[in-house]
């Protein structure tokens, strides 16, 4: 056989080979869920998903996903006070960022001794099979300085009051994948 057959035919299988590998990586790839809210809803915590588990949860195929985050004050006008210089900001699947500041709940009193309030933005994504995936991003900024008390009786250091703001509280996005 000369050169050039033995080449074309080595090339041959070399394509082949990287076409049936390229077919089985394209199987378990993960899918962006489209949207479509008949699943369950579901809640992920924006702080919990973006801090505290670097940007990766996952929750139940069939899950219909709830942006969730509570603010919690040892005092009612501390959390007014937040409220009013607070601008909260939520892009889906990384769409145009929308400002969603008004869909704060009303303050409420927990038998703890806080102060909450909770903030739910409905994606409107339903992670259908196991794999789906969807993205968030938030953020939660100040326009102005407010106070940010410490309770002794749950752990923080007693002493004057730090100051919360201006700018970024925290933000960053959250990859949601269906399990």
């Amino acid at each position: 056989m000369n050169v050039l057959k033995k080449r074309t035919a080595l090339i041959g299988v070399a394509v082949a080979l990287s076409t049936v590998a390229l077919a089985s990586v394209l199987g378990t790839t993960e899918r962006t869920a489209r949207a479509d809210t008949t699943g369950t809803s579901t809640f992920v915590d924006a702080f919990g998903c973006i801090v505290n588990h670097g940007g990766q949860v996952t929750r139940p195929a069939g899950s219909t996903i709830v942006i969730r985050q509570a603010i919690a004050e040892q005092t009612l006008g501390i959390l007014n006070n937040f409220l009013q210089a607070q601008t909260t900001i939520v892009s889906v699947n990384d769409n145009q960022m929308s400002n969603v500041s008004k869909q704060w709940g009303t303050p409420f009193f927990s038998s703890d001794g806080f102060w909450f309030t909770v903030i739910n933005v409905p994606s409107g994504v339903t992670l259908a099979q196991f794999g789906d995936q969807m993205r968030f991003t938030f953020a939660l900024l100040l326009s102005t300085q407010v106070p940010e008390i410490f309770n002794p009786a749950v752990g923080g250091e007693p002493g004057q009051p730090l100051p919360n703001g201006p700018g970024l509280v925290f933000g960053g996005t959250c990859t949601v994948t269906a399990t």
